[in-house]
């Protein structure tokens, strides 16, 4: 097996030095032949050997005769290490493209190819003590009358539930990319609003008024407020002005915000949400499958369709 070892890194190294390209031609004649179970032709692996003998022994006799001993043994036990490390990168490399992390959907473990933890950020939810963390496999949506949050496209079988907040960075990052699925899909879109960076829940109970009042104008209100200077969205003027935009009675929208049974409505709709155990926002359901942090899109659309369709 140790032409199969000096193939790869033979080959790696011919990029650089030609010497080094023909002895890669000749392990692969070598490894062919191996493969095939017949002897090296050209004496590639005994050439190699003596190569790396006579560099041990000019350090180690003994490390020499130990080599020399155990050259086959040896050979086996770097193949193995090689096809093992070989697997585990592929595994990475695919697990990282359908899940946006090198270890699986959600996992927090450094991940090469996003060192930085981007796809896995949140603004966290203010938590009471627990006996242990919440983690993924805790979020569920059994406590939650999604029939009372705002829906779009309510027919279609592929469903998506977003957790999210106004005013978080890592929420008004996702919530264009859910939209574009969503326009090229045609799936089902439910969006629960938990103010996580916003002060109060002002646009919460404005957002609950109008998909009340117009559920086509509370869909643009989001696009609206997912884009808006941070600063002022939350303020009566800004909010009144846009919802006079939008071509609705801004009067009636904010005499329902005001009214203390929206309050209640809301703050039993938070209880609903806090309930799924979630600890961060983005959170989003994608028929049933939670999601926690900002994903790539091809990540979410393989989740709503599957590898195969997406790459088709």
């Amino acid at each position: 097996m140790f032409c199969i070892v000096a193939f790869v890194v033979l080959a790696i190294l011919g990029i650089f030095s030609a010497s080094n390209r023909a002895l890669a031609r000749e392990a692969v004649d070598c490894v062919f032949r191996r493969v095939t179970f017949r002897p090296c032709n050209t004496g590639f692996d005994e050439k190699m050997k003596a190569r790396i003998l006579g560099v041990v022994i000019t350090r180690s006799e003994g490390g020499a005769r130990f080599l020399n001993k155990n050259f086959e043994l040896l050979s086996w036990l770097f193949f193995i290490l090689l096809t093992a490390s070989s697997i585990w990168a592929i595994r990475g490399v695919y697990l990282f493209y359908v899940s946006g992390s090198c270890n699986g959907l959600n996992s927090t473990s450094f991940c090469v190819f996003d060192p930085t933890g981007s796809n896995n950020q949140v603004s966290a939810l203010n938590a009471t003590c627990k006996a242990k963390p919440t983690t993924e496999k805790d979020l569920t949506l059994k406590p939650v009358d999604l029939s009372t949050f705002p829906v779009k496209n309510r027919a279609s079988h592929d469903q998506i539930v977003m957790i999210g907040c106004y005013g978080c960075a890592y929420t008004r990052e996702t919530y264009p990319v859910i939209e574009n699925l969503v326009s090229r899909f045609g799936a089902q879109l439910t969006f629960l609003d938990i103010p996580v960076k916003t002060k109060t829940n002002y646009l919460t109970k404005v957002g609950y008024c109008l998909y009340r009042q117009d559920p086509t104008a509370y869909w643009k209100l989001n696009d609206i407020l997912f884009k808006a200077d941070e600063t002022v969205f939350e303020t009566e003027p800004f909010v009144r002005q846009t919802l006079t935009s939008l071509g609705v009675d801004a009067d009636k929208t904010l005499a329902c915000v005001a009214d203390p049974t929206t309050e209640a409505a809301v703050e039993k709709q938070k209880a609903q949400i806090v309930a799924t155990e979630v600890y961060g926002t983005p959170t989003i359901f994608i028929n049933g499958q939670a999601s926690v942090g900002p994903k790539p899109y091809r990540v979410y659309a393989i989740m709503l369709k599957g590898l195969f369709y997406w790459l088709r």
